[in-house]
């Protein structure tokens, strides 16, 4: 009986650590960090031991979570829930390419935004109000670094295998990102400025996604010692690895890393 609840077990014990430690601030980091991992145990557990034991677990979790930090950490860590069981759906449904990465983006978003409106702009950027009015696009961009690092996590967890490496938005995304560039330097018109600057960190989140998928496909071809030297840098510089990664994404478009053009030529 143990063995048929390990994972939704693993995934109860997560909620309650994730979601005590985002309500103490010096560790609200540590409690983000675990609660990435809080899809794919769903997803494993759903796989694994049914969808209802899984809900066992992740009711009894929230529920404990509310009980002991209060209720607004239980809303905080149940926006890790739904992209487990999202992604456990539809890749039932046999949606495991570029299409996933974008909803689970797009569900992110919506939660960044419904946060903003309930609860105010995050606390960190609170604190900057120069970043303040920028916060639309940042969001965007940070809903597709979650969807990224929730599907790498569910890959290499889970071990299942999704069609990532042929992802390409093509030519919208890029001309988003320069019409919003040009915007974001009209200093004649203030309200132009914000509104392109945030189209132009959106239009970011569109590389960022295309940009892991050709560092996957890079990596793979990798020997062993480099994959190793690579993952260590990537710990090391998270920031410079993101900065590469969406620099891959955008200039994809012109250098065609992965040769995608001469396959469809073909």
């Amino acid at each position: 009986m143990a063995k048929i609840f390990k994972i939704s077990a693993i995934t109860f014990l997560l909620l309650i650590v994730a979601g005590y430690t985002l309500g103490v601030e010096s560790l609200a980091p540590f409690g983000w960090g675990l609660s990435l991992f809080i899809p794919a145990t769903i997803f494993l557990s759903c796989k694994n031991e049914g969808v209802l034991t899984s809900l066992i677990g992740v009711i009894t979790g929230v529920t404990a979570v509310s009980l002991i930090s209060g209720i607004e950490n239980g809303i905080s860590i149940s926006e890790m829930i739904i992209p487990g069981y999202a992604v456990f759906y539809l890749s039932e449904k046999n949606i495991r390419d570029g299409r996933l990465a974008l909803l689970l983006t797009l569900y992110f978003y919506l939660v960044s935004i419904g946060e903003d409106f309930y609860f105010g702009p995050p606390k960190d950027l609170s604190s900057l109000q120069m970043i303040l009015p920028f916060r639309w696009g940042i969001y965007f961009f940070s809903s597709a670094f979650f969807a990224v690092i929730v599907i790498g996590s569910i890959t290499v967890i889970g071990k299942e295998k999704f069609i990532f490496r042929k992802i390409n938005f093509g030519v919208i995304p890029v001309a988003v990102f320069i019409l919003g560039g040009a915007l974001s330097i009209l200093k004649w018109f203030p309200q132009l400025q914000i509104i392109g600057a945030n189209v132009t960190i959106a239009a970011a989140g569109f590389f960022l996604i295309q940009g892991f998928a050709i560092a996957v496909s890079i990596i793979d071809k990798l020997s062993p010692i480099l994959r190793l030297i690579t993952f260590f840098v990537a710990v090391i510089f998270p920031i410079l690895g993101l900065l590469i990664i969406t620099l891959l994404g955008l200039f994809d478009f012109w250098f065609d890393f992965r040769k995608l053009k001469k396959e469809v030529e073909k």
